[in-house]
């Protein structure tokens, strides 16, 4: 059907869709479903006044990115190397972001440009502002955080429905674009620009995070979170797996509410068995309920400064669910036997009910490895040795695979209770991080491994390996700062060897900071990992098959998993009809929550750099040894010890060019600047509202 209905597109070029219905012997769904697939192929444009465009040579499909300056930039996303200038005349109501309908027009032997003929799809609904007086003083205007917004003039049709007055942020909703003026509806005023709490939400309705639940999810919420009920038969079940005479425990961040993981370490004739029982969410979040739908569309719980937005209501995040001590909770659990060189060598999974026996901190267990004092229970002190051999020899198990490990520093902000920034350090990474960490790697592994080995659909945690070209670059990168890697070219290649040449960074580099900011690059150069149906690995963890089942109170994905290893492993069901909606289902949601996280990654990055910002309003003009983290064009990022990164532009550095070669900045009198070297800085400018922070050479 889809080659038949592209045929005729491609005879007409354009048409309209009624044209399309007349001529084809196919119901409107069949006729919509199938031009969703084509336009998600880029094959054709459709427009929501429902003209269709073939692309191909005449018409092309492309992002569109405007400039402050009010021309813009389209990208094709068939061929995604090659962009075109749009010069304002040529815009046709087009915002930026938009996916539009393009034509190419060659103006010179090198140089094209290219029209807008119509939008395909506008992927930006909403916008987030600040209200600000105009020019004269006489009007209250809206004026978008966004930086492809500016050279509108922005109007609220409802704005005498709201009580509005300056510094007011604002979410409107766009409605349409005629003659350089966008159209909006005022959806909700979020807070003051002035107060930091108001700032940060302001950021996640920014990407499109909504900090409130909807009335039926908070209802379906209040429903379902009631005390077990021990006569359900999804209890009963259970009853032959019980753990909860083990001394599980849970180890988390203090301030840490949504505990969704607990572990219990014993020694065993063979090794180790390490047992990690998982909040149950799926027993209470059940398929296509309010409060499934909420969660899928969330995707995560996003974590801003010290703000959560979870993805499930706190009745369930960090009541219920949450594995509080010292009470029964539902639980799954991946049961594991280790070697004694840290290999598992056997693995089971299955439902059951679980008992905290303690709440356990990072920073209380980091103590006890340290100084050998704790006011815990010597039982619970025992456990927790056993789980530190256990960590290590599980650790030294994945570095011999070729796991890569290191430490990307990250930054902890410190608010007072009125939400100000008062301080911002790096985040501790002590054993108790790591032993975590790598008990549930484990534990993600050993399910994943199991419904792998039956064929079913399943939901993986996908990272590819990088391409040759990007390893190639960044060998070359370490080479001009004097790193010698001491591997041959055929080796640079293979990327079972990036460990090596991370160990030869950390024997060659021996300040942390700088060790830090250069171990940082590799991330630029390798795939980013997602979430996807089939099933190739993951390169990052050196594990055939992984996939994410540890925190189904925060990920989605998770939930998903938990869902498929109660069909396939406790029920058994193997129906075919339902394994094709799984399969289908998958492929949708992976879609959904690979786009969520994108969205979460990014708003935090936001946050935590209006947060920076606000904290170096208190430090204009003092100075500070920080290290170079970025060389770029337009000048140098330095990241301080507190992870606090500003930009000494080009400007302030007259005498210096780029070199793209050697990725350097140098004057005539060849003094450089390169990636890792530490220099010392004076803070010029912090602009809360930019989000940028501005460095001098001190």
């Amino acid at each position: 059907m889809n080659d038949q209905v592209l045929a005729i597109i491609k005879e007409k070029q354009k048409l309209h869709l009624n044209e399309l219905t007349k001529v084809i012997k196919y119901d409107n769904e069949q006729i919509t479903n199938c031009l969703k697939e084509l336009q998600n192929e880029y094959k054709i444009g459709w427009s929501k006044d429902n003209v269709i465009y073939f692309i191909g040579e005449k018409f092309k499909i492309g992002s569109l990115k405007i400039n402050e300056r009010g021309f813009g930039f389209v990208k094709d996303l068939n061929d995604i190397e090659q962009d075109y200038f749009v010069p304002p005349v040529s815009l046709k109501e087009a915002i930026s972001t938009d996916e539009v309908v393009f034509s190419v027009f060659k103006e010179s032997e090198d140089k094209y440009r290219a029209n807008v003929e119509d939008i395909s799809l506008r992927t930006k609904t909403s916008l987030v502002g600040e209200i600000h007086l105009s020019r004269d003083g006489r009007f209250l205007d809206f004026h978008a955080n966004e930086p492809g917004f500016k050279n509108y003039r922005i109007v609220m049709i409802n704005a005498k429905d709201f009580k509005l007055k300056k510094d007011l942020i604002v979410k409107v909703k766009i409605m349409y674009v005629r003659e350089k003026k966008l159209f909006t509806k005022i959806q909700k005023i979020i807070g003051d620009a002035n107060k930091a709490i108001d700032r940060i939400y302001s950021i996640a309705y920014e990407f499109d995070i909504n900090p409130d639940f909807n009335r039926q999810t908070l209802e379906n919420a209040n429903m379902v979170a009631k005390p077990i009920n021990y006569e359900d038969i999804q209890i009963k079940r259970r009853q032959n797996n019980l753990i909860t005479d083990k001394n599980l425990v849970t180890i988390d961040g203090a301030d840490s509410k949504d505990l969704d993981d607990a572990i219990y370490v014993e020694k065993t004739k063979d090794g180790y068995k390490l047992f990690v029982a998982i909040a149950d969410v799926s027993y209470y979040v059940t398929p296509f309920s309010p409060l499934d739908n909420t969660a899928l569309y969330r995707g995560n719980s996003v974590y801003l400064a010290n703000k959560v937005i979870p993805m499930l209501p706190e009745q369930l995040s960090n009541g219920v669910c949450s594995l509080n001590p010292n009470e029964d909770k539902l639980c799954m659990v991946s049961e594991m036997e280790f070697d004694k060189h840290g290999k598992m060598i056997k693995k089971k999974v299955y439902e059951s009910i679980m008992n905290s026996k303690a709440r356990l901190t990072y920073s209380e267990v980091n103590e006890l490895y340290a100084t050998n004092q704790s006011q815990r229970s010597k039982e619970i002190i025992d456990m927790l040795y056993v789980a530190k051999e256990l960590h290590e020899l599980i650790d030294n198990y994945r570095v011999s695979k070729g796991s890569i490990e290191f430490d990307v520093p990250e930054p902890k902000i410190i608010l007072d209770n009125d939400s100000n920034v008062i301080d911002i350090k790096p985040r501790d990474r002590g054993i108790s991080e790591k032993l975590i960490e790598n008990f549930m790697v484990s534990a993600n592994e050993s399910v994943a491994e199991i419904i792998f080995e039956k064929e079913l659909p399943y939901v993986y945690r996908d990272h590819g390996v990088p391409k040759e070209e990007n390893l190639i670059e960044w060998h070359n990168n370490l080479r001009a700062l004097g790193i010698n890697v001491k591997l041959t070219d055929l080796d640079k290649i293979n990327p079972k060897t990036i460990r090596l040449a991370l160990d030869q960074i950390s024997q060659q580099v021996k300040d942390q900071t700088e060790r830090d900011v250069i171990n940082v690059t590799l991330l630029r150069y390798m795939e980013k990992a997602v979430y996807d149906l089939e099933n190739i690995g993951h390169f990052g963890l050196a594990s055939d098959c992984y996939t994410h089942f540890t925190s189904p109170i925060r990920r989605y994905s998770d939930l998903m998993v938990h869902r498929y290893l109660k069909q396939y492993l406790v029920d058994k069901d193997f129906n075919k009809h339902k394994l094709d909606l799984n399969e289908k289902f998958i492929l949708k949601a992976c879609s959904i929550i690979n786009d969520t996280e994108k969205k979460a990654v990014n708003a935090e990055r936001e946050v935590n750099k209006v947060c920076m910002a606000e904290f170096m309003t208190k430090h204009i003009n003092e100075e500070f040894e920080g290290v170079v983290a970025a060389v770029l064009k337009f000048g140098l990022f330095v990241q301080l010890p507190n992870c606090v990164e500003g930009l000494i532009h080009i400007s302030e550095l007259p005498e210096y060019k780029f070199d793209e070669k050697t990725n350097i900045l140098v004057n005539n009198q060849n003094k450089i600047f390169r990636l890792g070297q530490k220099v010392k800085i004076k803070v010029k400018n912090a602009d809360v509202k930019k989000r940028i922070i501005d460095f001098v050479i001190a």
